[in-house]
């Protein structure tokens, strides 16, 4: 299972908790880290190498969380 589908079924299976808030960790040539916390106290992590192929479509995902 890639990283997108990973991150979809974490919203999914807590979006009732209410508003889960996110972001990544600053560009670097090794990539970034991708974080998304839950009210509930559940958290995604996830290191996304910079040639990834879903990295594009993940950052556009996470930009809907950001803080």
């Amino acid at each position: 299972m890639g990283i997108y589908a990973e991150l979809r079924g974490f919203v999914l299976a807590h979006r009732a908790c209410g508003v889960l808030r996110g972001n990544r960790d600053d560009e670097t040539p090794g990539g970034c880290r991708l974080w998304i916390l839950c009210p509930c106290g559940a958290r995604f992590e996830r290191r996304l190498g910079p040639d990834d192929a879903e990295a594009e479509v993940l950052r556009s995902a996470l930009s809907v969380f950001e803080e």
